[in-house]
């Protein structure tokens, strides 16, 4: 299982290491569509799903790719950053297992859905409610901003 330290790490190698950075990690995965689901099963989850680490900062939305295999981060790919600027629109969401969060920027739409426990990883739980709430903040800029 990813461990906080290789996180910190790897956010610290991509120069992305602060403590908002250090303090909002949390596991996050664009999920295939339901009807992707229905009808390949597995191998939908396999092909199209994306697993991430979601860090906030105060002004731009981090991904850090995972490994879909290994749970790793996943070094040959760079990290996604999402300035608050770019943003058009933030949409949150939630019911008894999971958040969703959609941010929108141009073409690129990243639905994501954030577990509210994530087996073998203190580190998430430990970081949710700060991550939600600067989710929320961001919501709220980006939001503001449209009006």
């Amino acid at each position: 299982m990813l461990s906080e330290k290789e996180i910190l790490a790897n956010l610290e190698v991509n120069g992305l290491l602060s403590p908002m950075t250090e303090s909002t990690a949390v596991w996050a995965q664009i999920m295939p569509s339901t009807g992707s689901l229905v009808l390949f099963g597995a191998y939908a989850q396999l092909a199209k799903g994306s697993y991430f680490i979601l860090c906030m900062e105060q002004d731009k939305v981090i991904l850090l790719p995972v490994h879909k295999i290994t749970g790793k981060m996943d070094s040959k790919k760079e990290p996604i950053i999402m300035t608050f600027e770019e943003l058009d629109s933030v949409e949150v969401g939630k019911n008894a297992l999971l958040h969703k969060v959609t941010f929108t920027a141009g073409e690129r739409v990243m639905p994501l859905k954030i577990n509210k426990v994530a087996a073998g990883t203190k580190w998430h739980k430990d970081h949710l409610e700060k991550a939600l709430a600067e989710i929320a903040r961001c919501e709220a800029t980006v939001n503001q901003r449209s009006m």
